[in-house]
């Protein structure tokens, strides 16, 4: 049984989001797909600063508190009858692919930074599937918040789909390497996951002037170690000469050129200073790529 895990909040981003999820289930011999709903009281925390109204009542009123109630209750009832309608046409779309795909919801009370670790840890999903607004600056900043945070603190692989996006093809994928020692481990995860797929690979490392030399001889010690770990899969190799600063920029016009259909990167858990100061690929790349990114977790520092 493969599992996914779904945050939902009702947008286009998350439909396609789903929609994409149904076309990776339809592919697997048995699947499970929970939709997470996380409904936030955010009424239930007043502004400290602004303990009375323009009426002379205090938030805390219990004339106040009588309309907060109903108010809340109202706004609950509404989440969830989006949520069963979200459901009931995923359930329709699900069903025309095949028995085989099994689809739950979840209506949790709480912060969907929050719910959302709990939920991994009881549901043990396979992936952590969440939609992406790229071109809607506003909108990246408030959901972008939630996924990129999943980027560093969820133990699961992690795929977003940008909501551009519509193609479901997977038959060429990147995989960003540089040259970490677990890049055999994330890949054989990453082979794994698109087995029903059968996807070529390309391996590929963004080079640093002047370090020419010792690029080759690693991706060869990498190709090396591939074709013996891995003897059958179609695997691809490229060193792209850098010629930007922006990393992230450089690897998705190379994604664009070679049309890759999905990029994985090995997400490593860097040291608290340096994700302070200096804000990971991975990160950038969720939030900007016009491709559907897979994240895996290092289970070691870089």
């Amino acid at each position: 049984m493969y599992r996914f895990l779904i945050p939902v909040d009702f947008t286009e981003s998350t439909g396609n989001a789903c929609r994409y999820a149904l076309h990776l289930a339809a592919a697997t011999p048995e699947a499970e797909i929970l939709l997470l709903h996380c409904f936030s009281d955010y009424l239930l925390q007043p502004e400290l600063d602004d303990s009375y109204d323009e009426t002379g009542r205090s938030p805390l009123s219990p004339g106040s508190e009588q309309v907060t109630d109903r108010v809340l209750h109202r706004n609950q009832q509404d989440e969830q009858e989006k949520l069963s309608s979200l459901y009931n046409e995923l359930q329709g779309a699900a069903r025309a692919k095949g028995q085989h795909i099994h689809l739950k919801q979840a209506f949790i009370n709480g912060l969907p930074e929050d719910v959302i670790p709990d939920e991994i840890k009881r549901f043990k999903p396979d992936l952590l599937l969440m939609g992406t607004r790229a071109e809607d600056n506003i909108a990246r900043s408030l959901f972008g918040t939630i996924t990129t945070k999943m980027v560093e603190e969820a133990k699961v692989p992690l795929l977003t789909v940008p909501e551009p996006y519509k193609q479901h093809g997977l038959r060429r994928v990147l995989y960003a390497t540089d040259f970490d020692k677990t890049d055999a481990q994330a890949l054989e995860k990453l082979l794994q996951l698109l087995e029903p797929f059968n996807p070529q690979v390309l391996c590929a490392h963004i080079g640093i002037a002047g370090s020419e030399s010792e690029d080759s001889r690693k991706m060869e010690q990498l190709q090396a170690r591939l074709y013996t770990a891995m003897p059958g899969h179609d695997l691809q190799f490229a060193i792209i000469p850098s010629g930007k600063e922006d990393v992230a920029e450089e690897l998705q016009e190379f994604a664009q050129q070679e049309q890759v259909e999905l990029i994985a990167v090995n997400n490593h858990h860097r040291s608290l200073f340096s994700s302070i100061f200096k804000p990971s690929l991975s990160k950038k790349l969720v939030l900007e790529s016009q491709v559907p990114m897979l994240v895996f977790h290092s289970p070691e520092k870089a």
